[in-house]
C-alpha cells in the first residue's frame, strides 16, 4: 500500500497531467474543435489539408500521451508493476480497469477504457505512418470523440482518487 507522503506526490503528478489535458482542450476550443468539431478549417486551412492533419494529429497524440502518463503513474507508484512487451500500451490500459485488492480501486470503467483504446489505436497509427498518409476522417472522428473521453476520464479519475483517499486514510 502506498504511504500518505508518496500518495500526495502521486496526486500532484495526476493533477499536473489533468491540467495538461485541460490545456490541450483549451487550444482545441480556440480553434472550434472542442467540444466537438464546429468548423471545417484549422488556422485558415481546410481540416482535410495535409498540414492541418499533421498538426491536429499532434494534439491528439499529446492528449493520449497525457492519459498514458496518468496510467503509468498508477502502475508504477501504486501497482508496482508496469506491463512489458510489444503490446504494453494496451496491457497498461487494461490494467487500469482492474481492481487491485488492498492496493487500489478500479481507475477506469470498461466503457471509458474502450473509448481511450480507440484513441490509443489512433496514436499508434499516427506514430507509425508518414504524415501524408493521415486520413482526415480519422482525425475528425478522434476529435469528435474527445468530449466523451474527457468527461469519462475526469469522472473516473475523480471517483478513483476519492476512493484512494479513503483507502489510505486521508478522508473517511
Amino acid at each position: 500500500m502506498i504511504n500518505q507522503q508518496d500518495y500526495y506526490a502521486f496526486t500532484l503528478r495526476i493533477k499536473e497531467e489533468l491540467a495538461n489535458l485541460d490545456r490541450i482542450e483549451g487550444r482545441l476550443v480556440d480553434y472550434d474543435l472542442f467540444p466537438g468539431v464546429h468548423t471545417d478549417t484549422f488556422r485558415g486551412y481546410p481540416l482535410t489539408d495535409e498540414d492541418s492533419c499533421r498538426v491536429l494529429g499532434t494534439y491528439l497524440h499529446d492528449y493520449y500521451s497525457c492519459l498514458e502518463k496518468i496510467f503509468i503513474h498508477v502502475a508504477v507508484d501504486i501497482d508496482n508493476t508496469l506491463p512489458k512487451g510489444e503490446d504494453w500500451h494496451k496491457k497498461l490500459l487494461q490494467q487500469m480497469t482492474w481492481e487491485m485488492p488492498e492496493e487500489r480501486p478500479v481507475v477506469l470503467d470498461n466503457a471509458t477504457a474502450a473509448l481511450i483504446d480507440d484513441l490509443r489505436g489512433f496514436r499508434h497509427v499516427f506514430r507509425n505512418i508518414y504524415g501524408f498518409n493521415i486520413h482526415p476522417d480519422k482525425i475528425i472522428k478522434a476529435l469528435n470523440n474527445l468530449p466523451e473521453i474527457s468527461s469519462s476520464v475526469k469522472r473516473d479519475i475523480s471517483i478513483f482518487t476519492n476512493k484512494m483517499d479513503c483507502l489510505i486514510g486521508i478522508r473517511g
